[in-house]
């Protein structure tokens, strides 16, 4: 269980985000939303331990994260960050062998269990056609797949995803989204993820986080979020939800 206990971070004076309440337990996907620059991101990072909170704490089943080694901690929580790094001159399979560093260390070498794990991740995907091919050939879609693999890879309990859907078309939005949520329940995961588009979020994610200004401004279920004044309040404009076409969930647009 992550608890975030009136955690706040502040920098060069500015808050970005105030004190905050939050749980977050496994085998859940936890969407993230709000405008560009409400918090969520922030948030997200002192969850990865990539920043840490100027006042209050945050823990992980009891401890601080403060307590938690960094391969230690790292074998509980991966981190995909927004702008991801270089992946030159790797294969995709390369790729998803970095995953398993908190075990063996990044010079160590792999073990059986290993290329177990890492053709496990590569399974649980469906990446095995262009496992062998270099990242930067991978389309945007196959890309994000790759490295999803490679957080699977890693072992964690826990993954965190800082705007995975970037710069993809929507065809590879709701591949990417689907694959998370499928993975989250079927192995029992919790996932945070910072999404822009509230209809994503709303339709695969079980829980929704709304953040604005750095302050936590409502936490529910999608059907409890998607109403007008809600979102609204969110994003500051107008919304009107209505049920979708399909008749399986609620969408919203702007009123």
């Amino acid at each position: 269980m992550f608890e975030v206990n009136a955690a706040s971070f502040q920098v060069s004076g500015k808050c970005l985000l105030q004190p905050t309440e939050l749980t977050f337990v496994e085998g859940q996907v936890y969407g993230l939303i709000g405008h560009n620059g409400s918090g969520k991101s922030t948030l997200l990072k002192l969850l990865a331990q990539q920043q840490p909170a100027s006042q209050g704490a945050i823990h992980l089943d009891g401890r601080p994260l403060s307590a938690w080694g960094t391969r230690e901690f790292a074998r509980q929580v991966a981190y995909l960050p927004q702008h991801l790094p270089s992946a030159e001159n790797l294969t995709g399979r390369e790729l998803v062998g970095f995953g398993r560093y908190p075990w063996h260390g990044l010079l160590g070498r792999l073990t059986r269990e290993d290329h177990a794990q890492i053709e496990r991740a590569i399974a649980l995907t469906h990446t095995e056609a262009f496992a062998d091919r270099l990242v930067d050939t991978l389309s945007g879609g196959e890309r994000q797949r790759v490295w999803l693999a490679m957080l699977l890879a890693q072992g964690s309990r826990y993954l965190l995803l800082d705007e995975p859907l970037a710069a993809l078309d929507i065809a590879h939005q709701v591949e990417v989204l689907a694959l998370v949520r499928k993975l989250c329940h079927e192995l029992g995961l919790g996932v945070i993820i910072v999404l822009h588009d509230v209809n994503m979020a709303a339709r695969y994610c079980d829980r929704l986080i709304a953040l604005h200004s750095g302050r936590l401004l409502a936490e529910g279920s999608p059907g409890e979020m998607m109403c007008d004044a809600t979102l609204e309040a969110i994003y500051g404009i107008p919304m009107r939800v209505m049920s979708h076409p399909g008749g399986e969930h609620s969408i919203a647009v702007i009123h």
